[in-house]
């Protein structure tokens, strides 16, 4: 795995001991879907985590934000990994949810993994998690290629494509940033990951080598 540069760990910021907003109570939570694990951002148990298969994806309501993974499920050299993201409640406002990828000793102290993610209001982020700390490549920006739909229902394509000495990131078809691979992880588990207090259904979740 190659070592983040000293630009992007320029950018890292703790992450809060405490969330703007409180982690929500999740009804029939306390489950994951069979074959996965969880790691939520603050050590939170699963209890306000409601993880479960419908049709050919999965339903996936939170409280605490999480990284959801299968230790099977693993990317390294030139991938590209898919999902369809689609939020069916905010819990009255926007947050992100998209794929993560680079990810090592998830349950460990020392975790490490890459993020990109979307959300309602059409924007999306880039960031790498350290341990306790993020480091963000891209903070949130606007792109037109991104549904929209801060409070309510919304679907989009997402993509990670890991090609030569780039990481290219896609929503429904279209490019929106491409980073150096030097700056982030990318060989190792990859996943989904959901900001807290999200109602969403995941589906066509794939890695392609």
């Amino acid at each position: 795995m190659r070592a983040i540069s000293l630009a992007a760990l320029a950018l890292a910021v703790a992450v809060p001991a405490v969330a703007q907003d409180a982690d929500r109570t999740v009804s029939g939570g306390g489950q994951l879907a069979p074959g996965w694990m969880a790691r939520t951002d603050r050590g939170q148990n699963f209890d306000n985590i409601k993880f479960e298969e419908s049709g050919t994806g999965w339903n996936i309501t939170v409280g605490p934000g999480v990284a959801l993974y299968r230790e099977s499920d693993v990317a390294t050299g030139e991938y590209t990994i898919s999902a369809t993201i689609e939020q069916l409640s905010s819990k009255g406002h926007g947050h992100g949810t998209g794929l993560i990828f680079g990810g090592r000793d998830m349950q460990a102290e020392g975790q490490v993994y890459s993020y990109f993610l979307v959300r309602g209001d059409g924007s999306y982020i880039i960031k790498t998690r350290t341990g306790a700390t993020t480091a963000e490549i891209v903070g949130w920006s606007k792109n037109s290629a991104i549904n929209e739909s801060e409070l309510a229902h919304m679907k989009n394509d997402v993509s990670v494509r890991v090609a030569g000495a780039d990481v290219i990131f896609m929503v429904n078809g279209t490019e929106v940033h491409r980073v150096p691979k030097a700056d982030m992880y990318t060989d190792g588990i990859v996943g989904i990951r959901l900001n807290h207090n999200l109602d969403m259904h995941i589906d066509n979740f794939k890695i392609e080598h």
